[in-house]
C-alpha cells in the first residue's frame, strides 16, 4: 500500500498537496467549460482538444498565443486611442456652457414680479397710470436702469462688446487711409474726330 501511495502522490507527496498540484495542472491545461460538455464530439473523444494543441509543434502554438495576444492588445491600444482623443476634446466642454456676459438684456416676468415693476392693463394703457393720451404718457427711456438696481446696472456696463460712435470713427479713418495711400488712375480718352481723320490718311499714305 505504501509504494501504490508513493506512485500515485509521488514520493515525499501527501495526498493534499498532490491533488492541490492536480488542481492547479487542470486549471493552467483547460478553457472554459459550459453546459453541454464541450460538444458530442468532446464526448466520444474526450480531450481531444488537448491531444490536437499537444500534437502542434511549438511554433505553431507560440504563433496561436501571440496572435490572441496581439489581437488583445490591439484593441485595448486602440481604446486608448479614442480615450485620449476624447478626454482631450472634454475640456471644450466648459467653453458651450451660457456665460452671462451674452445674456438676453431683459428681465423675464417672474423677475419684474418680484422687483415690484411689472404692469398689468390693456393693450393700451401705460405704466403709473398713462394711456398715451396727449398729456397723458410716460417716457419709458426717462429711466433705462428701472428694472436693474444699481449693482446689476454696473456690471452690465462692464460687459459691452462694442461702441457704436468709436466704431463709426474707426471706419472712416480707415477708408481715408486707403485713399490717402492708393493712386487713383486718370484716364485721358480721345476727341473721335482727330482719330477717324488720323486712320483716313494713313490709309491716303499707304
Amino acid at each position: 500500500s505504501s509504494q501504490s501511495g508513493s506512485s500515485a502522490f509521488g514520493p515525499g507527496q501527501s495526498p493534499a498537496v498532490a491533488g492541490t498540484a492536480r488542481r492547479r495542472g487542470v486549471m493552467l491545461r483547460s478553457g472554459a467549460r459550459r453546459g453541454g460538455g464541450g460538444g458530442i464530439v468532446d464526448k466520444m473523444i474526450p480531450g481531444y482538444k488537448d491531444k490536437i494543441w499537444a500534437a502542434l509543434p511549438a511554433g505553431v502554438r507560440q504563433h496561436k498565443v501571440k496572435s490572441e495576444n496581439d489581437a488583445f492588445e490591439s484593441s485595448i491600444a486602440q481604446h486608448q486611442k479614442w480615450q485620449s482623443l476624447l478626454l482631450s476634446w472634454k475640456s471644450t466642454e466648459k467653453g458651450f456652457a451660457p456665460s452671462q456676459k451674452f445674456r438676453k438684456p431683459a428681465v423675464d416676468w417672474r423677475r419684474q414680479m418680484e422687483r415690484g415693476t411689472m404692469f398689468y392693463g390693456r393693450w393700451y394703457e401705460g405704466p403709473n397710470g398713462t394711456d398715451y393720451r396727449p398729456g397723458n404718457t410716460h417716457d419709458r427711456l426717462a429711466n433705462v436702469r428701472e428694472p436693474f438696481t444699481d449693482v446689476e446696472w454696473e456690471e452690465r456696463k462692464q460687459h459691452r462688446s462694442w461702441d457704436l460712435m468709436r466704431l463709426g470713427y474707426a471706419g472712416l479713418a480707415l477708408f481715408l487711409l486707403y485713399r490717402a495711400t492708393n493712386e487713383w488712375p486718370v484716364v485721358w480718352c480721345e476727341e473721335a474726330g482727330a482719330g477717324e481723320a488720323g486712320e483716313a490718311g494713313e490709309a491716303g499714305e499707304a
